[in-house]
């Protein structure tokens, strides 16, 4: 989590400025203080998107014109789908006595339960200071670096009004997470996931598998079978889900799952069991290969 006070912006731009222009002769790169001005923007393009179906974006400091909720909202819409990501925009101009980070939180836990990989973007104009709360694979797959060059260029952008831009370059940041690979509950590697991801991605069916902790009284078939709505509107995929909780994997399909995978199930749910998580995403793997 990194912020940058609005109203200091344009003083650390001032400094900027004034340090790099003492430091040209001799090619060292400008510090300020703790952090250092990106060099480059982070990327940005809009994305053209279905309308979304629900709210995500909560808009109550009254910030953004209709048009431009829309826009965040239907972005947002678009990553809680395909990155399944749980995301939200909330502007406030009251904290209620709360600091910019665990009212952020309080947000996730509101309006998710606390639940999957959650991006929360708090626009903060009590204090003056916008936070990016990640859970999940949100915080395995963005790197600090990435959130404090997004949140220093959409900050830029916020103080110049354009809320928008700003907003859509924070949510930016979800993109950097898998499409096949997620994993809500943090117990893999990044090196682990991020081969995980490139093995499922290559492969000719399309496949996404989530590895969560179900502490619930809904069963891991109703979860993922609300997953698989979110991420295969079609009805053409195969997810799979594998619960540390109690020890297992379940698959499903809107079609008939493979025979292929059908009888590497009673082996992969056997590795489950034992704990062997990397063994089971593994076994799953090696079946599509074939």
């Amino acid at each position: 989590m990194f912020f940058l006070k609005k109203i200091l912006f344009w003083e650390i731009i001032a400094s900027a400025v004034c340090l790099l222009m003492c430091s040209c002769s001799s090619g060292k790169t400008p510090g300020l203080g703790s952090e250092s001005v990106p060099a480059t923007s982070q990327p940005f393009t809009e994305r053209k998107v279905e309308s979304a179906d629900g709210t995500y974006v909560f808009d109550k400091a009254g910030l953004l014109s209709q048009e431009d909720l829309k826009a965040c909202n239907d972005y947002a819409g678009w990553l809680h789908d395909e990155k399944l990501i749980n995301s939200a925009v909330v502007t406030v101009s009251e904290l209620n006595g709360k600091t910019p980070y665990d009212y952020a939180a309080d947000q996730f836990e509101e309006i998710y339960e606390g639940r999957g990989s959650g991006l929360v973007i708090l626009i903060n104009n009590a204090t003056n200071e916008d936070i990016v709360y990640r859970t999940g694979s949100c915080f395995t797959n963005v790197s600090q670096s990435s959130e404090d060059n997004a949140i220093y260029w959409a900050t830029k952008e916020i103080i110049g009004n354009n809320y928008r831009n700003g907003i859509m370059r924070l949510l930016q940041l979800g993109e950097l997470c898998n499409s096949h690979f997620i994993d809500n509950a943090q117990i893999f590697s990044y090196e682990d996931i991020k081969r995980f991801e490139k093995s499922l991605s290559d492969i000719k069916e399309d496949v996404c598998m989530i590895a969560t902790r179900n502490g619930s009284k809904t069963s891991n078939e109703d979860i993922l079978k609300v997953y698989y709505q979110r991420k295969f509107r079609d009805g053409k995929g195969i997810m799979l889900m594998l619960d540390t909780e109690s020890g297992s994997v379940t698959a499903y399909s809107a079609e008939k799952l493979p025979s292929k995978l059908e009888k590497a199930m009673k082996e992969v749910n056997e590795l489950s069991a034992k704990g062997d998580n990397t063994g089971a995403v593994n076994r799953i793997i090696e079946v599509f290969d074939k």
